[in-house]
């Protein structure tokens, strides 16, 4: 896939992506890229997965936000080490309860309790 960046961008943003092309999308070297990837509401759940371990936290923030995120993948990146994609899962329509009581316990974003 040759694409310039901004393509790439625009491929990753429509709704008429298709899973293969994503997919391709979700290995990009540019973050941004496999941001926008993560946050596609059509987007294959292993893939997915894959992303929930990406390198960049903004990715796994971006995974955490997509509102088809299953719920084992919230329940990972409940731990994660960035604050900021713990507050992307505690904000979540889908976040379940006891997430929230797990968040509020360890202490993980109090900044953020009005959120939850």
């Amino acid at each position: 896939m040759n694409l310039t960046l901004n393509q790439k961008i625009a491929l990753a943003k429509s709704p008429t992506a298709t899973a293969e092309q994503l997919t391709k999308l979700s290995n990009d070297k540019e973050w941004y890229v496999r941001s926008w990837v993560a946050e596609h509401h059509n987007f294959p759940i292993p893939i997915l997965e894959k992303l929930a371990n990406d390198e960049e936290s903004y990715v796994r923030c971006c995974v955490a936000r997509n509102p088809n995120c299953p719920i084992s993948i919230l329940e990972k990146l409940a731990n994660d080490e960035d604050w900021g994609v713990r507050c992307c899962v505690a904000i979540h329509t889908n976040c379940p309860q006891y997430l929230k009581e797990y968040f509020k316990v360890k202490n993980f974003i109090s900044r953020y309790e009005s959120y939850i």
